[in-house]
């Protein structure tokens, strides 16, 4: 069980589901595709119910804050050598807005670094672990990223 004060989590929210991302990079909680779905990241239960951590190697100062009027979240990591923005959301189907959102429409987490100064070493742990941590997954490779299944 996390001992990690819930105070230091954001939200993320397609309307459908919700992520928690950690103050230190780490997605911790992700049901999905929808907010009663069983989790693929349940760090908050445990290391063993999988996350998903991007940050710079070594000490770091950071900020956050949500992009506008949005559920996305910025993080701007800074460091002896550089600084890197980590770009987090959880994206929309197409054409799924207000009352129709969720009507068969594919989600995604969507998670972009981008080096804005210098010269940063990123660690990126991906460990994600469906049905609460009870399987391990089996991973796919598909044009622009991974597909992720769980279960029988």
């Amino acid at each position: 069980m996390s001992r990690r004060p819930i105070t230091e989590y954001a939200v993320l929210s397609d309307c459908r589901s919700a992520a928690l991302v950690s103050s230190d990079g780490s997605v911790d909680w992700l049901c999905f595709p929808h907010f009663d779905s069983p989790a693929i990241f349940g760090r908050l239960l445990g290391d063993e119910a999988g996350y998903w951590s991007i940050r710079p190697d070594g000490e770091t100062s950071r900020t956050r804050r949500y992009a506008g009027p949005t559920m996305v979240l910025e993080t701007t990591y800074r460091t002896r050598n550089g600084m890197v923005t980590v770009t987090d959301g959880l994206i929309m189907g197409a054409g799924n807005r207000g009352h129709d959102l969720g009507a068969g429409a594919p989600g995604a987490l969507v998670r972009r670094i981008h080096c804005t100064e210098g010269a940063v070493r990123v660690a990126v742990i991906f460990a994600p672990r469906p049905e609460y941590g009870l399987i391990e997954p089996v991973l796919r490779e598909v044009p622009g990223g991974l597909l992720i299944r769980g279960g029988a």
